[in-house]
């Protein structure tokens, strides 16, 4: 892909008793970029970051950072790797500002460094004036800034971060993904994993999309869309609400890869956007059916992602 690799994954396995939870992962996480993973709930992705840091070792297979295997090198993953998992990491009845100095000492840094760390971090996460409050009185927002904060005071190379916006509002959300921007443009990698396909299309260098246990595709969101499906998307509504006898004449004519029923509207992939459109209202005429609703539009990363659930489905 033409950069740099910081971090490779061959053929790893990872069981729990009989469960099989990753299937032979292999790729390659370039080194200054941001890389998502992203799945369905219980795909692998936690299991996955937590393989990477040397949590969870594998079955079967190598990680290697920096072309050396990250279990032979613990303390360089400890010292060059940051991770904020699903679940907050601090401590609840300290302020930010203690939480973030404790951290600080955990990591070894010395006394004269930890107080420019501590301005430095509050500074970066915008929690400057809420440096003093008790960390449970924190909003959701906060408190997952404050645990980005706790996995950066060592300054790690890398950071890991499962679910960063995981239960946060819309607008909360758009503060993390831009924290987690300004800290990639720092120089720091970052590997994020996430179910909220439309937050890491314009955020992501690289994604790879986990299914099964296996990488099911894995490239940048762009050549996603270009790779997976050159067609256009056609989303309409009609009267009766009701389209296998669209469906069933889109196919006869050969003019749907596929299409898929969501909230009472049908959308259809086609290859042939005009001419299928035409057939659509053709079709709904003859039947007697009217269209409400019609959008001509390009396939997003949401149906990649839906695209590659219905293919390992068939």
């Amino acid at each position: 892909m033409g950069d740099e690799s910081l971090i490779e994954l061959k053929d790893v396995t990872k069981r729990f008793n009989k469960n099989t939870v990753l299937d032979g992962i292999s790729l390659s996480i370039p080194k200054g970029k941001i890389f998502g993973v992203i799945g369905r709930s219980g795909c692998g992705k936690t299991t996955l970051l937590n393989t990477m840091i040397g949590f969870v070792k594998p079955n079967k297979g190598d990680i290697l950072f920096n072309n050396k295997n990250i279990f032979k090198e613990m303390k360089d993953v400890e010292e060059l790797f940051g991770f904020a998992s699903q679940d907050f990491s601090f401590y609840e009845e300290l302020t930010v500002k203690e939480n973030l100095e404790y951290f600080s000492k955990l990591y070894g840094l010395k006394k004269k460094s930890i107080n420019n760390k501590v301005i430095e971090l509050l500074k970066l996460v915008g929690l400057e004036d809420s440096r003093n409050k008790i960390s449970r009185e924190l909003s959701s927002g906060m408190k997952r800034r404050l645990d980005i904060a706790c996995s950066l005071v060592h300054e790690p190379k890398v950071l890991l971060l499962d679910e960063p916006t995981q239960d946060l509002d819309p607008l909360l959300r758009r503060e993390i993904l831009k924290l987690i921007q300004k800290i990639n443009k720092d120089g720091t990698t970052v590997i994020i994993t996430t179910h909220l396909l439309g937050e890491i299309d314009h955020l992501c260098d690289q994604v790879a999309i986990l299914n099964n246990g296996k990488v099911a595709k894995i490239n940048s969101p762009n050549e996603l869309v270009q790779d997976i499906t050159k067609n256009k998307m056609i989303t309409i509504e009609t009267a009766s609400r009701k389209y296998d006898y669209i469906i069933k004449r889109l196919r006869t004519l050969r003019l749907v890869d596929h299409a898929i029923e969501s909230e009472n509207r049908l959308i259809i992939h086609t290859p042939k956007p005009q001419i299928a459109l035409d057939a659509v209202i053709k079709t709904a005429k003859a039947n007697k059916d009217q269209l409400s609703f019609v959008q001509l539009s390009k396939p997003s990363l949401d149906d990649v992602f839906e695209s590659v659930m219905m293919e390992s489905k068939a």
